[in-house]
């Protein structure tokens, strides 16, 4: 019965065609099927750009200026769209802090108008549990909001073993103490962002972030993948029951075999000898016909079926021929 297995090719090109007949000799050998890690499908999470961080800092300064000024409208006018801007983009390592900035200065400005404490307040509260209390300026009151709220303890439900867990830019496992409040969670799988938004945390003692799941066998459960001089490396855990990993080699490629995260050396992956030829069924008819009058040649000498007349011996014969 033919078994499907996983070929991970360490290849940085297509295999040759005399690549794809020694894995195709191989694969027949041990009856089964090599297929490629399956795809996974990648979070639509853009690089970083350092122009919108920029930019967004920029703003912030810009709007702090404004609030400074007492240009309460435009500073506010200003806010509500680099807030719109750091919501929309949760993967930025500073997301957290730049909100924070944000609710600070529209606190500020918001704390002298007429009726306004409240949402002056809540923005104070809001920077706190992003960022934390700041040390007071000179002449400043210190940060009062959240300081005497105590923090609570939160878990994250859907975490792999391989997932790196990012509250407000702060890594750790998935019980954490954090202030209750919008917080700002990112998800690292292996060095990958897979995950990035904004939690609400504290109102349950257990979260669900809805993390995409680790498929075993596909291409993020093989990613970073390497190789030493004769084995395989692995910087995290695998999930894939039996797999291969095929590298080059001079002449060709060489195999180690691997059950999950236990791997076994590379192996050269040797083309097969050519197997002798058999004889047709008339030579081998031919030969036994051969063999047969030959058998009855020798016997028919050994009988002396083919002896000759034996030569007389030599005689002496007188002639009379008269007298003369």
């Amino acid at each position: 019965m033919t078994q499907t297995a996983t070929l991970l090719l360490l290849l940085a090109r297509e295999p040759s065609q005399h690549e794809h007949a020694l894995l195709a000799d191989f694969a027949r050998q041990k009856r089964i099927t090599l297929v490629a890690p399956a795809p996974t499908r990648v979070a639509p999470y853009p690089a970083y750009r350092s122009e919108l961080v920029l930019d967004l800092e920029g703003r912030l300064d810009e709007a702090r200026t404004l609030a400074s000024s007492l240009d309460e409208e435009r500073a506010l006018a200003l806010l509500a769209g680099i807030e719109r801007d750091i919501v929309e983009h949760p993967e930025l390592p500073q997301a957290a802090w730049l909100l924070a900035e944000h609710h600070r200065i529209a606190a500020d400005v918001r704390s002298g108008d007429a009726g306004a404490d409240d949402q002056a307040a809540a923005l104070s509260h809001a920077a706190v549990v992003l960022e934390g209390r700041r040390a007071p300026a000179f002449g400043a009151n210190p940060d009062t909001a959240a300081a005497s709220e105590p923090s609570v303890r939160v878990r994250v439900r859907d975490l792999t073993a391989r997932d790196d867990l990012e509250i407000d830019g702060e890594s750790g496992g998935s019980d954490r103490r954090v202030a209750a409040g919008v917080h700002q969670v990112r998800v690292l799988r292996d060095g990958d962002l897979v995950f990035a938004g904004w939690a609400r945390l504290g109102a349950e003692p257990a979260v669900t972030l809805g993390l995409p799941p680790l498929v075993p066998c596909s291409e993020q459960d093989l990613a970073h993948v390497g190789t030493t001089a004769s084995a395989v490396r692995l910087s995290h855990p695998v999930a894939c029951p039996h797999w291969f990993v095929a590298r080059p080699r001079a002449g060709g490629l060489e195999l180690a075999s691997c059950q999950q995260g236990t791997c076994s050396g590379f192996t050269p992956l040797v083309e097969p000898k050519p197997s002798p030829r058999a004889f047709p069924a008339w030579a081998t008819a031919a030969l036994v016909g051969a063999g047969a009058v030959a058998a009855g040649v020798i016997s028919l000498w050994a009988a002396g079926g083919f002896e000759r007349e034996p030569t007389p011996a030599p005689r002496t014969v007188f002639v009379y021929r008269g007298l003369r």
